[in-house]
């Protein structure tokens, strides 16, 4: 996991993220979820979250004992379904209570409903979630191409820049330069996401390039 310890809000915060995509990632990142984390009845905060930004209660509210039926599009196994039906209700409304007081969710009555709604700085979160999620996958063939990333990031952005920096080495990037690291395989949607969520786009340009001179270090390092 990369250390962004106090900087949860790294984002411009004046960058609606959108709804679908906060959605769409958050179901695959609940579907990841492992059954284990329910049979205890007490499932992290963090899985609440993905929860609340997969939509499970943003249109169901907290009407909650439908929970395992709203789940089973995120549930392919019959026995983690069974473990979801186990779920401690009370203790999920307390946690959705703390995500309220860390305004991740916002918690509103309507019609003697109570409904749960991600907040921006939720949707940052699940984002951050979802980043240390990712890796760079070898695939079976290499398709003989290199990625080269490049970036100039203001000296006033130094911690962007050192986050930004980790993520890279942390996915097996080889550093060619100071601010210049190359890889091997496809990574182009993981640098645009990585870049996005720190708002950094503009200063970080993605080449895909057929020969580098001299490669065999490179073939070397990526085990090609």
């Amino acid at each position: 996991m990369i250390n962004t310890k106090g900087n949860s809000g790294i984002t411009n915060p004046n960058n609606k993220i959108s709804d679908i995509h906060i959605q769409q990632i958050s179901r695959s990142l609940a579907s990841q979820i492992k059954k284990e984390e329910f049979e205890k009845k007490y499932a992290p905060v963090s899985s609440v979250l993905k929860l609340v930004g997969a939509g499970i209660f943003i249109a169901g509210s907290m009407a909650i004992p439908t929970l395992p039926r709203a789940l089973e599009p995120l549930i392919s196994n019959k026995n983690e379904k069974e473990a979801w039906k186990r779920f401690n209700l009370p203790y999920l409304k307390r946690t959705l209570e703390r995500l309220e007081k860390e305004k991740l969710v916002k918690i509103e009555v309507n019609n003697n409903l109570q409904t749960v709604e991600i907040t921006e700085a939720g949707k940052r979160k699940i984002l951050k979630y979802a980043l240390d999620k990712i890796e760079i996958k070898k695939p079976k063939f290499w398709d003989g191409k290199w990625r080269l990333i490049s970036y100039d990031v203001p000296g006033d952005s130094k911690t962007l820049r050192e986050i930004f920096r980790n993520y890279l080495q942390a996915w097996k990037f080889y550093p060619l330069h100071e601010s210049v690291f190359l890889h091997a395989y496809p990574c182009e949607n993981e640098v645009e996401f990585l870049r996005e969520y720190l708002a950094i786009g503009k200063y970080v340009r993605i080449f895909v390039v057929s020969q580098i001179e001299n490669d065999q270090p490179f073939k070397k390092f990526f085990g090609i």
